[in-house]
């Protein structure tokens, strides 16, 4: 009985270790997810979002603007890690910017990729 006890009270730790460091993950530092551009720098992709834009997908190293009605922001994607989780766009927009929740997917800078 009280090896059945242990190893319950083990998986449980194992569990909730796992589950705090998925929590962890998904929220990278800000300063991991790159730095804003100025306005009027070139951007190498313009993604306009509209009320029906729920996600966007971006690559590692590019720098965008967003559209988003009559207002924009630019993100350079210069990431401090080679990979980043999906976040919330609404972290680097400027605040009021975004009308809902549009999720923000970047893929792996191709300079960082193994050969």
């Amino acid at each position: 009985m009280t090896t059945k006890l242990l190893l319950s009270l083990l998986s449980a730790t194992v569990l909730a270790a796992g589950a705090s460091g998925l929590a962890a993950a998904a929220e990278q530092p800000r300063a991991f997810l790159g730095k804003a551009a100025p306005e009027q720098s070139s951007a190498d992709k313009v993604i306009v979002i509209t009320d029906a834009t729920r996600y966007v997908n971006v690559t590692g190293g590019q720098t965008v603007r967003f559209v988003v009605g009559d207002r924009s922001f630019t993100w350079c994607f210069q990431t401090g890690s080679a990979h980043v989780v999906p976040f919330d766009l609404e972290r680097i927009a400027p605040q009021g910017v975004l009308p809902h929740h549009v999720v923000a997917y970047v893929a792996d800078n191709p300079l960082y990729q193994g050969a």
